[in-house]
């Protein structure tokens, strides 16, 4: 298993424009099955492993050029996500992680993104192989690869 770390202030940075944009891009997954998206995270494998905003208009990047994303510690490039797709399978992907809808537990995605970023945790973890994926939130100092 792969495990991912991001920036939780970063993340924050592009889920707060994914809720704050009049409209959101439509994921595979919307269009095949007439589903209208709302705020969401695009967890993407390309030209690295990194988290986007589905807002409308885009996020633009703060230095200019290409959309805004946050990516994974040490997998900034297309051949650091193709050095692990062993682990994760070799297609490109793109997985919406809805921020607004409520989980099991009432509690929604951006809800936890902003408690532990106030709770003095600092990282969004995906445990990610090539059939499940997991998320939790951490603090750099607890977690090891």
């Amino acid at each position: 298993m792969l495990q991912l770390r991001f920036a939780l202030r970063d993340v924050l940075d592009v889920a707060a424009h994914a809720v704050a944009a009049p409209a959101h891009k439509a994921s595979f997954v919307n269009t095949v099955d007439g589903t209208t998206p709302g705020p969401a995270l695009w967890f993407v494998g390309d030209d690295g492993l990194y988290l986007m905003s589905n807002g409308l208009p885009g996020q633009p990047h703060p230095g200019g050029g290409r959309l805004h994303v946050v990516y994974a510690d040490g997998y900034r490039t297309a051949m650091a996500k193709h050095a692990v797709a062993g682990e994760i399978g070799g297609d490109d992907f793109c997985e919406p992680l809805p921020l607004l809808e409520p989980a099991p537990d009432g509690l929604t995605l951006h809800a936890r993104l902003t408690a532990g970023l106030t709770a003095g945790l600092d990282l969004l973890v995906i445990d990610l192989d090539a059939t499940a994926m997991q998320l939790f939130l951490a603090d750099t100092r607890e977690v090891t690869r």
